[in-house]
C-alpha cells in the first residue's frame, strides 16, 4: 500500500473494458490507461447478440443513464420471450422472461453497444493501441509498453498499482501473466452467425428451432435486420470440413422429412445465400481465472471466463463483471490507501462462485446441440421446474451492488 495517486491499466474497451473505465472516469486521484487495439466505430464488431436481463438489471444500479441509453427506440430492441421447437414449426414451449426474469433484456447490433458503452469515455480510450510488453517490476509494482498502430508512436508507464485485462478469449494478459495461452474445451459443435435483411417480418424475438443436433437460433434487430445463429455437431476430429460449408450440407442438417416451417425456410435459405459472409468456430470454453498470484492484475469478461454460448451469457457476464468491478474500484480508489491484492481476491470471491454456476448451467442447457441429441426430450425438460428454477437464479440473482458496497 502507498499513499499517493493511482495508476490502472484497462486492456481492451470491449463492453467488460468500458464498464470498468466508466466506474473509474470521475476518480480525480487516478490515472487510467485504456487502450484497444481497433477503431473507435468498430462497424465491423461482430453481428448481434441479445444481452440478457441480469446485464440490464446490474447495468441499472450502475449507471441508470447508461442503462437508459441502452434501451432508447432504434438502438435495441427488448427481449421479453423465448421460442424453442423444431425445424418443421412444432413450437415445444414458447416462454415470456416475465415469468423467470424480473425485467426484460435486449436485442442490438455489436457495433451500436461499441458505440453506447464508448460515447460517455470520450478521449479517454486510446484507439488502435496495443500493448507491446508488460510485467511486474518487483511485488508491487507493474509496467507496460504501448504502441499506436497508425502512428507508431510508443509509450511506456511505470508503477502501475493495476491491470485489468479485458481483452477478449485471446487475452494477451491473460497469456503474459497467467501462464501462456489456455487450453480450451471443446463441445464438439460448429457454430456461424451472420445479420440478413429482414423478409415481411417472419422473425421477431428470440426463438430457437431444433432438427436432430442442429440448431438455427434467430431475432430482429433495429434496423430491419435479422441475426441468424447456426450450429451442428462435429464428429471425434472436432475438424469443420469444408463439405460441411457447403449449402447441400447445410439443408440437410436443418430439414425434417415433413418439410421445413416458413421461418425455418427463411433462416435456411438466408444461410445458404450468405455462405460467403460466414465465420466458422467451433464452440468452447477455458478455464476460469481472475487474480494473479500478486494480486495486481485481474482478468475480466472472456479474459476470464470464455464459456459455451447456448444461454448467451458471454457478453452478459461481461456486464456483471463490469459493474460489479467498476463499482468496487470506484469505491476503493476514492480512499487514499488501497490493499490491491485484498481487493482484486474480494472481486474474485463473489465473481467465480458467479461465473462457476453460469457456465455448469451453460453447459447442461447445451445438451440439444450435440450429436444423438434429442431434442423434443431434452426441450420439454427445459419446461420443467428445475430449469426454470436455474433461468430464474441466471437472470435474477445478480451481485446487488448497494450491499456490496456498504460491506467494502
Amino acid at each position: 500500500m502507498r499513499e499517493r495517486s493511482h495508476r490502472v491499466a484497462i486492456i481492451g474497451a470491449g463492453v467488460v473494458g468500458c464498464l470498468v473505465a466508466y466506474g473509474l472516469r470521475e476518480c480525480p486521484d487516478v490515472e487510467v490507461i485504456c487502450i484497444d487495439k481497433g477503431p473507435p466505430e468498430n462497424e465491423l464488431a461482430g453481428t448481434g447478440l441479445n444481452v440478457g436481463p441480469n446485464s440490464l438489471k446490474i447495468l441499472r444500479q450502475f449507471s441508470p443513464e447508461l442503462a437508459d441509453s441502452l434501451q432508447v427506440e432504434g438502438v435495441s430492441l427488448p427481449w421479453e420471450s423465448w421460442v424453442a421447437g423444431i425445424t418443421d414449426g412444432t413450437v415445444i414451449f414458447d416462454l415470456p422472461l416475465s415469468q423467470v426474469a424480473e425485467n426484460a433484456g435486449i436485442r442490438i447490433r455489436w457495433a451500436e453497444l461499441y458505440r453506447q458503452l464508448r460515447q460517455p469515455l470520450g478521449d479517454r480510450i486510446r484507439y488502435n493501441t496495443i500493448a507491446l510488453s508488460m510485467g511486474y517490476r518487483d511485488s508491487d509494482r507493474l509496467y507496460l509498453e504501448i504502441e499506436n498502430q497508425e502512428t507508431g508512436i510508443r509509450e511506456a508507464f511505470e508503477d502501475i498499482d493495476l491491470i485489468v485485462g479485458c481483452d477478449g478469449r485471446y487475452s494477451q494478459v491473460r497469456s503474459s501473466f497467467f501462464g501462456g495461452s489456455p487450453t480450451p474445451e471443446h463441445l464438439g459443435v460448429c457454430l456461424y452467425r451472420l445479420l440478413v435483411p429482414q423478409k415481411g417480418g417472419l422473425i421477431a424475438d428470440y426463438q430457437q428451432w431444433f432438427y436432430n443436433g442442429s440448431r438455427l437460433l434467430s431475432f430482429a434487430i433495429p434496423g430491419d435486420e435479422v441475426y441468424i445463429a447456426g450450429s451442428f455437431p462435429l464428429d471425434a476430429s472436432l475438424e469443420i470440413r469444408d463439405n460441411q460449408k457447403t449449402v447441400e450440407y447445410l439443408r440437410q442438417c436443418y430439414t425434417p422429412p415433413p418439410g421445413l416451417s416458413p421461418v425455418c425456410q427463411f433462416l435456411v435459405d438466408a444461410v445458404c445465400e450468405h455462405l460467403e459472409e460466414i465465420h466458422w468456430a467451433r464452440v468452447q470454453d477455458i478455464p476460469i481465472v481472475f487474480g494473479d498470484e500478486g494480486g495486481r492484475v485481474l482478468c475480466l469478461g472472456d479474459a476470464s471466463h470464455a464459456m459455451y454460448p447456448t444461454l448467451g451469457q458471454g457478453a452478459s457476464q461481461a456486464f456483471e463483471d463490469g459493474c460489479y468491478v467498476g463499482a468496487l474500484l470506484r469505491q476503493a480508489l476514492q480512499e487514499s490507501l488501497v490493499d490491491f491484492p485484498a481487493l482484486v481476491a474480494r472481486l474474485e470471491q463473489v465473481r467465480r462462485d458467479r461465473i462457476t454456476f453460469v457456465r455448469q448451467f451453460s453447459r447442461e442447457a447445451s445438451d440439444s446441440l450435440l450429436a444423438g441429441s434429442h431434442p423434443v426430450a431434452e426441450l420439454q425438460a427445459k419446461t420443467q421446474p428445475a430449469f426454470l428454477a436455474k433461468l430464474r437464479r441466471l437472470y435474477q440473482d445478480t451481485p446487488l451492488l448497494a450491499e456490496a458496497l456498504t460491506l467494502g
